[in-house]
């Protein structure tokens, strides 16, 4: 998926922000979970500013440069002004603060990010659906050569309504997409993309026969 979607994840009782392509999150709020963790574990708090001015951490982010071939702007940078200001960092830089700040906090970055790719499974959840479109124009016999921005629409609710049975999508419209917010678990993104694969299979075999056999099929999943 080309577009840099800006997603909210749940962490430890928080929340992060980080986009799904570039994988920038926000640090500030990383740092700030990781604080309340190291207050409930009986340490002290860890100072960003000074952690990212730490020879250790300058090394580190040179080799993530050297790595990877981003500038260090890429790799860590600030967003807004004054009081509202965030910083916002690159995932390997993320995963080495949280690695600083508690084993707990580091261990949970790791099965988030790693262990659950969740960020990769977005990624591919968000192609599969494009894919699933062009499929519903070449593949349904009463639907080739026709506009069809209503069944992708309807497809996309049935989905949802599915993977999300007990949260109200009326609030997720427009922008506010469901698939960038916090209840877009491994989980959920894993039976999305489940679902979006089985349609795709049935579409490619020419099993389907209408939009209303690909409707009756929307409705079987499970």
């Amino acid at each position: 998926m080309k577009t840099d979607q800006l997603m909210t994840i749940s962490l430890m009782g928080g929340e992060i922000l980080i986009y799904h392509n570039t994988a920038m999150g926000n640090l500030s709020e990383l740092f700030r979970l990781g604080n309340t963790q190291r207050m409930i574990e009986g340490k002290t708090p860890i100072n960003q500013s000074q952690f990212l001015k730490q020879e250790r951490t300058i090394e580190f982010i040179s080799v993530i440069s050297n790595e990877t071939g981003l500038s260090r702007d890429e790799i860590v940078k600030k967003k807004g002004r004054g009081k509202n200001s965030k910083f916002y960092a690159q995932l390997h830089l993320l995963i080495f603060c949280a690695e600083a700040l508690s084993p707990l906090f580091h261990y949970k970055v790791i099965d988030l990010f790693i262990s659950n790719k969740i960020l990769t499974i977005r990624d591919i959840g968000g192609d599969d659906f494009k894919d699933l479109n062009a499929l519903i124009d070449k593949k349904i016999p009463d639907r080739v050569n026709k506009n069809n921005m209503g069944l992708y629409i309807y497809t996309a609710k049935v989905l949802k309504s599915k993977i999300f049975p007990d949260i109200d999508l009326s609030e997720y419209t427009g922008k506010n997409n469901i698939w960038n917010s916090n209840y877009a678990t491994a989980e959920a993104l894993r039976k999305r993309d489940d679902y979006e694969k089985k349609m795709m299979t049935l579409l490619e075999m020419n099993v389907v026969e209408s939009w209303e056999h690909f409707k009756s099929f929307l409705d079987r999943l499970e």
